[in-house]
């Protein structure tokens, strides 16, 4: 069940029963998900789900059989033109002129786009941390700088969406956090939407403020990552872990108990796992308290999102 919030003003992209054939075979059908202004989506999907199939058809790269994409009200398929020019991408790696520098590169760019100023120029570079290094032929930036100064072209035009396919892809640990970072505040600084495939679960989790699962082309689900740990946002309550003196006493008193679920009971490591919900906590532990349970420690085992993507596509692997 989708887990999008309901402000159908901040809607940016519209995807709606997308679908595309190559003959007898259906690359992505009828798919349909949004994507509102400020947040960042994770597109996440199984090896062959689709996930670039339908960003190459929302940027205009492919044709797509039926269905249609809206951005900022526009349509890809009927107003190509005017819907494109809200759109910032980077599919694949960005390639520029390496025997020339960072800032005549961009330079390059303004020359073919209306309306970049020398002010906005200035504004992305500062945003994705490049000034000290505008002036250095692009054959000496590292990787992470490349994908950073394709970032700042993107932005030049002042567009609604960023939409990025592998952002990360061959970046080292560092690289990695650092496109995350600039990622998370380009869309509070600048509040655009940004769409971003990865195959890295772990840096989606830390990077999206929601995720949407395809499998075989098709929509499977999309759920909100919590605002403060990025972890799964759950309505069944949390999973804890009780450490206690007694786990027999503890898993009979907690049967007599209504909306706890027991999923454990390990006599010999002496903890009861659960499933219950945040406001029924402090009753547990008061019941627990009172038929002479020694608690000594209460954790909390959280859903990570490979935890949940294996169990939405059936242990499919990410690619």
């Amino acid at each position: 069940m989708s887990q999008t919030p309901n402000n159908k003003d901040n809607i940016i992209l519209s995807l709606e029963q997308l679908t595309k054939k190559i003959g007898q075979q259906t690359l992505v059908d009828q798919l349909s998900f949004q994507v509102r202004k400020g947040e960042i989506v994770g597109l996440l999907g199984p090896n062959g789900a689709g996930k670039t199939t339908t960003i190459r058809m929302i940027v205009g790269l492919i044709k797509m059989t039926s269905g249609d994409v809206f951005i900022q009200g526009k349509s890809i398929r009927s107003q190509f033109t005017e819907a494109i020019r809200h759109v910032g991408a980077i599919v694949e790696n960005p390639e520029f002129y390496s025997f020339m520098t960072g800032l005549d590169n961009l330079k390059q760019y303004q020359r073919m786009s209306e309306g970049v100023t020398e002010e906005r120029m200035q504004q992305v570079v500062k945003l994705v941390g490049l000034t000290d290094a505008m002036n250095k032929k692009v054959k000496a930036y590292s990787l992470g700088m490349r994908q950073r100064l394709g970032i700042a072209q993107a932005l030049l035009h002042n567009p609604s969406i960023l939409i990025l396919d592998e952002p990360t892809n061959g970046l080292d640990p560092a690289g990695i956090r650092e496109m995350r970072d600039y990622l998370k505040k380009i869309a509070k600084v600048e509040g655009i939407a940004i769409l971003v495939s990865s195959h890295l679960l772990s840096e989606m989790e830390l990077m999206c403020s929601r995720v949407v699962v395809i499998q075989q082309g098709k929509y499977v689900t999309e759920q909100l990552l919590t605002d403060s740990t990025n972890k799964i946002a759950s309505n069944d309550g949390v999973k804890l872990m009780f450490i206690v003196d007694n786990a027999e006493l503890a898993a009979s008193t907690l049967h007599s108990l209504p909306l706890v679920n027991i999923l454990t009971v390990n006599v010999e490591a002496q903890h009861v796992i659960l499933q219950t919900k945040n406001e029924d906590v402090p009753s547990i532990v008061s019941a627990l308290s009172g038929q002479g349970v020694g608690i000594y420690r209460i954790i909390e085992e959280k859903q990570t999102l490979e935890d949940e993507f294996l169990k939405w596509t059936g242990g499919g692997q990410i690619v």
